[in-house]
């Protein structure tokens, strides 16, 4: 098998892990799961298996002071509050939605970028942006009386904190490996929840099996199967490319959720839905032309999280 297809399936496969994650903590929900302690389970998870794969390939973890402090609080506060509101999101909202909702990121990347100055506007941006929200609109404009409004607002506000995260990471975790600092986030998140689970007492622990299925699902699929996979496969096909080509992740997730979860999707949220995709793939076909910094390596692999 050729290097790029060898790349190419990587990262399918990476996208497809990811795209469970929503039907994943639908089915924890469903078991009886809260979100603390689903969010705690999977970084909990996460991080013995993460640390497990660096110690494997002789990756040291330790890391500065002042670096651990910056992602303590990346991963505490950023990541772990766009897990939070995604989840939530969750509750109020079908699968798919939420996963269109939280994919308008990397256009609020995009336009956050160019007000702070880390990127200059050009017309194909302002044409992918334009398309993006235009199907955002229609996401959101269909059979308005039918969506909850705490839902999509806690959809969006996952986008908003998660594009947030990014520019900030962007800046400030320039040439620092990324499974390292993934890591690290994954850990500091994981004494977030756990902390909080504790003082809420809210952490579940009598789940069926199927809840404590779900939750391993999601440490594994959406996030070891995930990060692995687009790394692995962004090695090959470099970091535009596989960006571009985990733009299926949403649809995947839409089907999914059609056929594992028996959700509904509307026409005009389907053409939405692609408008955001189109937008996207123009945002990452353009702006990908310019050369990758490792930060902005790292930022395209932890991109992938989510």
């Amino acid at each position: 098998m050729k290097q790029q297809h060898a790349g190419a399936l990587l990262v399918a496969a990476s996208a497809a892990g990811f795209a469970t994650l929503a039907i994943f903590i639908k089915f924890a929900y469903a078991a009886g799961a809260n979100t603390i302690t689903i969010l705690a389970g999977r970084f909990i998870l996460a991080s013995f298996c993460l640390a497990f794969i660096l110690k494997r390939r002789g990756i040291p973890l330790i890391v500065e002071k002042e670096l651990m402090k910056r992602l303590f609080l990346m991963g505490g506060l950023g990541y772990g509050s766009m897990s939070m509101l995604f989840a939530l999101s969750i509750q109020y909202l079908p699968a798919s939605l939420a996963a269109m909702l939280l994919y308008t990121y990397p256009a609020l990347v995009s336009v956050l970028s160019f007000l702070i100055g880390d990127e200059q506007y050009s017309w194909e941006k302002g044409l992918a942006l334009a398309i993006c929200f235009s199907g955002l609109f229609l996401v959101l404009g269909v059979s308005i009386e039918n969506i909850s409004m705490l839902g999509c607002a806690l959809g969006l506000g996952a986008s908003i904190v998660y594009s947030v995260y990014i520019v900030i990471g962007n800046r400030l975790l320039k040439n620092v490996d990324s499974m390292v600092t993934t890591t690290h986030v994954c850990i500091s998140a994981a004494i977030v929840f756990v902390v909080a689970g504790v003082a809420t007492n809210s952490l579940i622990f009598s789940l069926p099996l199927s809840g404590w299925l779900a939750i391993i699902g999601i440490a594994l699929l959406p996030t070891i199967v995930g990060i692995m996979g687009f790394f692995a496969g962004m090695r090959l096909v470099g970091a535009t490319n596989a960006s571009i080509i985990s733009t299926m992740e949403p649809v995947i997730t839409v089907l999914l959720s059609v056929v594992l979860l028996n959700e509904t999707i509307t026409p005009l949220q389907v053409g939405g839905g692609v408008l955001i995709l189109s937008g996207i793939l123009i945002l990452q076909l353009w702006a990908g032309k310019r050369t990758e910094t490792g930060g902005e390596c790292l930022l395209k692999a932890e991109e992938r999280q989510s």
